[in-house]
């Protein structure tokens, strides 16, 4: 019995230690643990994409009356002459890489070819080379890119002309109507 009474008395003893073991772990890890630090508050907000544009460089909409491309001799040159002038400005807060296309289905009654019909775009003042497009092309999923990006906060002044290649048409005259030329830009990522 006495040995049943020392073992009794070590396992209550083991048991006091293991106890006051755990207790001064917890006070010493309490104590090394520092207190929550919050940053409160935040806000996520994406950039801002608004590209506008302009027939005279002095006012910006998202819709501008568009032009007249008149007396186009298929297998002469891109008329006008001169390009119809116009300007497109990112007035949003990230830089743009600018897409071109034709949206909607030009009234076509003379069948007139869509991948003969060329579309000239001419970026003044820049150097860059003058862009030709098909108009099949421009009404092709999405449209196409345009050279270059525009940063935020500046405007950007382009010439426009058409032209068509000889077998675009048959017959002794033909016309395209309702063509809607639409610009836009997506953010540049760095």
């Amino acid at each position: 019995m006495k040995k049943r009474s020392n073992r009794l008395a070590i396992l209550r003893a083991f048991g006091v230690v293991a106890a006051l073991v755990a207790i001064v772990s917890g006070v010493t890890f309490a104590a090394l643990q520092s207190q929550q630090d919050t940053l409160t508050g935040n806000t996520i907000q994406t950039a801002t994409a608004n590209l506008q544009l302009s027939t005279d460089g002095a006012s910006y909409a998202s819709s501008q009356a568009g032009f007249s491309f008149t007396n186009i001799v298929p297998g002469g040159s891109a008329v006008p002459t001169a390009g119809y002038s116009f300007y497109l400005k990112n007035a949003g807060g990230t830089p743009l890489n600018l897409k071109m296309a034709v949206v909607g289905t030009p009234t076509n009654p003379d069948g007139v070819d869509l991948s003969k019909v060329s579309v000239l775009l001419t970026t003044v003042g820049s150097g860059a080379p003058i862009q030709t497009f098909s108009l099949q092309s421009l009404m092709a999923s999405g449209g196409v890119s345009l050279t270059g990006s525009l940063p935020n906060g500046n405007s950007q002044q382009y010439k426009l002309q058409v032209s068509m290649s000889t077998d675009a048409i048959s017959g002794s005259s033909a016309s395209l109507d309702n063509i809607d030329f639409a610009f836009s830009g997506v953010a540049v990522s760095n």
